[in-house]
């Protein structure tokens, strides 16, 4: 990394403020160490885990719209709450690898992948006692295509009418063409796919999950109890667990140091060095695959111009913005996602180029170019992103207005339709991740990307079987697409940050970038 000029330290002093007032959307201890000018956390001896305790965990960003309803979530809060009561089929554990939870496997019908079996794990019940079945799948299943909610985009090529079950256990899901990559989709997007009993009542929490709703106040707490019929043989640790919501981070953190909690989650990068020198705090930093993409609207002017997109990217230093915007709490990208994905292409290198962004916007006729990027505190370090992007930008001639806006604003009815903004996404494969915002039945396309030829390449892929040369090949030439004609601006891939007390051990690194250890709450035990 260069080294910052002269005036760095106040500018990185003032954007750090930004960041400590934002309201943010296996087992292990650690001791504390210094790599690359970022902590990280190396195992510690093994510990003999212990039952009993009420566990107290806190987040920032939650409202009065908090839900109970798991399939529809939109804060870390929600998510907190859902894999706490509830469970997905198979999910992204904190190493961001497939594991299969209440499926004991999902695999291609007599080769077909058109057609694929679900196998349920036997002998797991919902907390009201019933036994979960191939028709509570089949009934989530339609729940959600029916109703557009958030986990439709995996569910997309699903034949309702075709899917049936086999069995009490087994459902043959018929799907409207061929789709090698059911699987990792429906773990990338976990968050919105837990299993619900039929006729689910959300008003009434019934799930698999480790613990029983006892008590919920949206924007405030939840309050939950040990599930003793739990299916995994001495899970979860707990007794209790409750899940508080803080308006910003910087009283999470003070929670965590006064005993109110034991564990924040998405903190801010100047609170993590800070926090490491507190006696009785582990602060964990898990380098992952997240994104927060600066989003440009392919559509409209002047980002329908792919050589305005392309000196955007040129433009950025991205080294400089690591360390400015999340004191260096972050690896490098270069505008591709995915970074974990088997077919990764980490080819793909931008650098900064002043002088060819310039070139760009001079015979795209936009020589002074003049845009506002409309930004959020919803996740850490979004506004200081920004604010480092537009500094940035007078070096190619550029002048961005930032427009910074509440999280309830940014997620209201103008969601998705901003010119140029911003977005946050926990890591997904690159298939995944692309169902989810690339294409036009993307449920959050922000960039509006419609491309008939990224379309093709798509289904395509999907009917390669995935551990296949040619499914390589197909994903390397999507990658293209995006690193030299898509509507993503992703300079880095933020670290996600959190601190817990010494009294508690049971948490992991989390690549995926979900706080708090992917919210694996079972494996929390005190020492």
């Amino acid at each position: 990394m260069p080294v910052p000029d002269a005036a760095m330290p106040g500018r990185r002093q003032f954007l750090t403020r930004l960041a400590s007032a934002a309201v943010a959307m296996s087992t292990s201890g650690g001791l504390l160490a210094a790599c690359g000018g970022r902590p990280v956390v190396w195992p510690s001896p093994v510990v003999r885990p212990k039952r009993g305790g009420n566990l107290k965990l806190g987040l920032t960003g939650g409202s009065s719209a908090d839900t109970l309803d798991p399939h529809q979530g939109v804060t870390d809060l929600d998510y907190a709450r859902f894999n706490s009561l509830y469970q997905p089929l198979v999910w992204l554990d904190p190493q961001a690898e497939i594991e299969y939870v209440l499926a004991e496997s999902i695999t291609p019908y007599q080769g077909s992948l058109s057609r694929w079996v679900i196998r349920l794990r036997s002998g797991i019940t919902f907390h009201s006692g019933k036994e979960l079945t191939a028709d509570d799948v089949i009934y989530t299943f339609r729940r959600i295509i029916t109703n557009g909610y958030g986990g439709k985009s995996p569910l997309a090529p699903v034949d309702l009418n075709s899917t049936r079950a086999l069995d009490q256990q087994t459902v043959l899901v018929q799907m409207t063409k061929p789709y090698s990559s059911f699987v990792e989709q429906l773990a990338a997007i976990f968050v919105y796919l837990y299993i619900v009993p039929s006729g689910f009542n959300p008003l009434r929490p019934n799930g698999t999950g480790p613990f029983v709703y006892e008590s919920f106040t949206p924007g405030q707490r939840s309050v939950f109890v040990r599930n003793k019929n739990y299916w995994k043989t001495g899970l979860p640790y707990a007794d209790t667990l409750t899940i508080l919501d803080f308006p910003d981070t910087v009283s999470l953190a003070d929670a965590l140091i006064t005993g109110a909690v034991q564990g924040a989650g998405t903190l801010d990068g100047t609170q993590i060095p800070q926090l490491a020198t507190r006696g009785g705090i582990k602060a964990v930093a898990s380098p992952g695959g997240s994104i927060v993409p600066f989003t440009m609207r392919v559509d409209r002017p002047p980002f329908n111009d792919v050589r305005v997109r392309q000196a955007l990217r040129l433009l950025v230093d991205r080294p400089q913005l690591i360390e400015s915007a999340l004191d260096g709490q972050g690896t490098l990208a270069s505008d591709v996602f995915s970074p974990f994905d088997p077919d990764f292409d980490s080819s793909l290198r931008r650098i900064q180029d002043i002088d060819q962004a310039k070139f760009l916007l001079k015979q795209a006729g936009h020589e002074n170019l003049t845009i506002t990027l409309t930004t959020s505190p919803v996740i850490s370090g979004t506004v200081a992103m920004a604010l480092v992007l537009a500094e940035q930008a007078t070096e190619a001639g550029v002048t961005i207005h930032v427009q910074d806006v509440p999280p309830g604003t940014f997620f209201g009815p103008d969601y998705l339709s901003w010119t140029f903004a911003q977005d946050y996404y926990p890591y997904s494969p690159y298939l995944a991740q692309v169902a989810y915002s690339m294409l036009p039945v993307s449920p959050f396309n922000e960039t509006h990307t419609d491309n008939p030829g990224y379309i093709s390449l798509y289904n395509q892929a999907n009917a390669t079987p995935s551990d296949s040369a040619l499914h390589k090949e197909i994903l390397h030439e999507m990658q293209e697409f995006d690193f030299t004609q898509g509507g993503y601006i992703i300079p880095a891939f933020p670290d996600s940050l959190d601190a817990y007390s010494d009294t508690i051990s049971g948490y992991s690194i989390c690549k995926q970038g979900n706080p708090l250890s992917n919210f694996d709450f079972e494996h929390f035990y005190f020492k």
